[in-house]
């Protein structure tokens, strides 16, 4: 490569340079001296190179002195293997397109399985975090369903009051709702959540404050909703970006939602979701009590996911346990809707399945993740071979200059040195474009 000559050139000249300016500088020292004792300058001259002795001897005397042996070989070697990689650019590229697709294959992969099941979720202690689930195998319909029973109205203001194992809890519910845009109105996705969810999870809002208890109150809607009419939104980072750019002075501006002016208190972090669920904004969901105990204990419907944060200490089994004491507080406490049995929910057969938050967030993609990497890790491999199998081949091709190298002089030790630099560089050049790879990727 044309720089590294130049690097070597420059640094060379310099070095014989610096040689030269001191054994001129000692030369006339030594003629000054030998002049002192009465010397003709040409006899003083001469007696100066005699004590010197040999220049060449005295040069190379001094450039072991000023270099270091090992760096100097060790640069030889680097400045070897860059020509032999020139001088064979297909056996070059071939070896480092090889690497660069299994390296960034392999990297590309591992960052999606570090993200997802290796690090913690992005909240404060999000080992404490638990996600709120029932079973109820008893239970007919849409509230059988395969993944677990979700909350209701009635059971989240249960729990929320009579548990013993929670710092915090609360429930959400994922809807669509209309923006009005600049021309005309905009659909958006929309998360409703109960007071405690922000709390639970704990994470600063990026602008403006969170949605606090106060602004969960509002004109009742008309009926049957069981919860009462919202006022104020926070927007997702991303929705402030792509609606506001950024502008921070949007906060306690009104926005039109669902038809219906609303007080945009504050903007959710960057990425921020509850569980799995993303959204343009978050609205506070205020359950009205009246309207729920006259509607009974399944009004709202079982469609509330539930979030909660352990108290320090506490584990799931316990959890599970609590939850299970409270479900015949909450079937006590509220009566079945009008007309339907009164025991009707003792058929569901419902009990706690309390489980870790992150995994609601990662759901069934585990083991395809895992199998994935094991998968990609054989392509990797494999490509360790193939070309660990290309340099055998070359080491073949290059017996003749090997055996020449040794002739000049070369020892063992040298020749293997070298073969490595040269693997090593193919290394560094594979990974350097196989995490170009994986950046894209």
């Amino acid at each position: 490569m044309t720089w590294i000559r130049v690097l070597d050139v420059f640094r060379r000249r310099r070095l014989e340079t610096d040689l030269d300016s001191q054994l001129a500088h000692h030369v006339d020292g030594l003629e000054a001296e030998a002049r002192a004792q009465g010397l003709s300058p040409d006899e003083a001259r001469a007696a100066a190179r005699r004590a010197m002795g040999g220049l060449t001897q005295v040069q190379e005397t001094y450039r072991d002195q000023l270099t270091i042996p090992v760096i100097d070989a060790l640069w030889q070697d680097i400045r070897y293997a860059v020509r032999a990689m020139r001088h064979n650019p297909t056996f070059t590229v071939v070896v480092v397109l090889t690497l660069a697709l299994g390296i960034g294959a392999n990297t590309a992969v591992f960052s999606v399985v570090n993200s997802v099941l290796l690090k913690p979720l992005p909240y404060p202690r999000a080992e404490e975090l638990v996600a709120l689930r029932q079973g109820a195998p008893g239970a007919t319909g849409s509230a059988s369903a395969s993944d677990g029973l979700n909350l209701s109205p009635s059971m989240y203001l249960t729990y929320a009051e009579n548990n013993r194992v929670f710092q915090s809890l609360g429930v959400w519910v994922s809807t669509n709702g209309t923006a009005m845009g600049v021309a005309e109105p905009e659909p958006v996705r929309a998360i409703g959540i109960s007071d405690g969810v922000l709390q639970t999870l704990g994470v600063p809002p990026e602008a403006g404050r969170w949605l606090l208890a106060q602004d969960q109150t509002g004109a009742t809607r008309p009926a049957p909703s069981v919860f009462k009419a919202y006022t104020r939104v926070m927007l997702s980072y991303e929705y402030w970006q792509r609606r506001f750019g950024g502008d921070r002075s949007v906060i306690g501006r009104t926005l039109i939602m669902d038809s219906r002016p609303k007080e945009i208190v504050g903007v959710l972090p960057r990425g921020f979701r509850i569980g799995s669920a993303d959204a343009d904004y978050i609205f506070p969901l205020c359950f009205d009590r009246a309207r729920i105990t006259l509607a009974g204990a399944g009004a709202g419907g079982f469609t509330y996911q539930g979030v909660a944060r352990l108290r320090p200490g506490v584990t799931i089994g316990q959890a599970n346990a609590d939850i299970a004491r409270m479900i015949p507080i909450w079937m006590n406490s509220w009566p079945a809707a009008p007309g339907a049995d009164s025991r009707v929910y003792e058929q569901w057969k419902i009990a706690p399945a309390l489980h870790p938050l992150k995994e609601e967030v990662v759901g069934g993609v585990t083991d395809v993740l895992w199998v994935v990497m094991a998968t990609i890790g054989l392509v990797m491999l494999i490509a360790c071979a193939n070309v660990a199998n290309l340099l055998l081949v070359r080491a073949e091709v290059r017996q003749r200059e090997l055996a020449v190298r040794a002739a000049l002089g070369a020892g063992r030790g040298r020749i293997v040195r070298g073969l490595l630099i040269e693997s090593m560089l193919l290394g560094l050049m594979g990974g350097a474009v196989g995490a170009g790879l994986a950046y894209a990727g």
